[in-house]
């Protein structure tokens, strides 16, 4: 089977002593294309030439973080657009909104969010977006500013996911959507037009069932896969099958 990890954060320090140990595992999965995020020009600027190298495997975004929020000024904006505009800049993200880690720049977090949907619509490029306790805040902005967009680590309801996909927008799962005390994710997975559906790890970050504790890497979307195909009862192969397609539609390639 061939897997999609659609939100890898694989330029990261968790990954340096080892990379190319992480993609040999990647491989030796069935991994076969990844979209690595990166959330500072610098990391940008490295990855890069590493995407380059194979384009098809290797997609890379870049955007301001709304948990970087407080480093924010013209400068990092202006920053911001001269990278989006390079050519090895597959899509914007991760960006949007987080009221957990700072709820005192909420209308900044807005305008920046804005400004980078606004980016990558001119640009002809999606977007992932970043959502904690600010899904409804998080909707009405993508409502009033379409883009083509995927929902990175879908943090919403049944009732909102539905919303969402009324938009357009695709919904992303990765190793929460395996833990036991995670109710909404089955609910959704079970409900929604499978059309609409991506996966991921978020490595090197919220590992999966049953490593949770460890260090994730993107050789664990097995892992996700199967659970995702589970509350659909389904085999892993058609929903694989499924999700490639989708991410090829996503990244604007059919």
């Amino acid at each position: 089977m061939k897997y999609i990890d659609s939100h890898v954060h694989l330029f990261v320090r968790a990954f340096r002593e080892d990379f190319r140990d992480v993609l040999q595992r990647a491989q030796d999965a069935g991994v076969e294309r990844m979209m690595i995020i990166t959330t500072d020009a610098e990391e940008a600027r490295r990855a890069m030439p590493f995407v380059e190298k194979d384009p098809y495997r290797f997609q890379l975004a870049y955007g301001i973080h709304p948990q970087r929020i407080d480093e924010v000024d013209d400068a990092m904006v202006r920053e911001f657009d001269e990278i989006a505009e390079d050519p090895r800049i597959t899509a914007i993200g991760e960006i949007g909104l987080d009221y957990i880690t700072d709820r005192d720049h909420k209308e900044l977090q807005k305008e920046v969010f804005i400004h980078s949907i606004e980016k990558a619509v001119s640009l002809n490029k999606p977007i992932l977006v970043h959502s904690r306790k600010a899904i409804q805040d998080t909707y009405n902005i993508m409502k009033a500013h379409p883009a083509r967009a995927l929902m990175h680590s879908f943090p919403g309801s049944l009732e909102m996911s539905r919303e969402f996909i009324k938009l357009g927008y695709y919904i992303s799962y990765g190793g929460p959507a395996t833990w036991l005390n995670v109710r909404h994710a089955r609910e959704v997975v079970a409900d929604m037009d499978l059309n609409y559906l991506l996966t991921e790890t978020d490595a090197p970050y919220v590992t999966p069932e049953p490593f949770r504790g460890q260090r994730n890497e993107p050789c664990n979307l097995p892992y996700i896969l199967r659970a995702l195909a589970s509350y659909r009862g389904m085999t892993e192969e058609a929903l694989a099958e499924i999700v490639l397609q989708n991410y090829r539609r996503f990244l604007g390639e059919e």
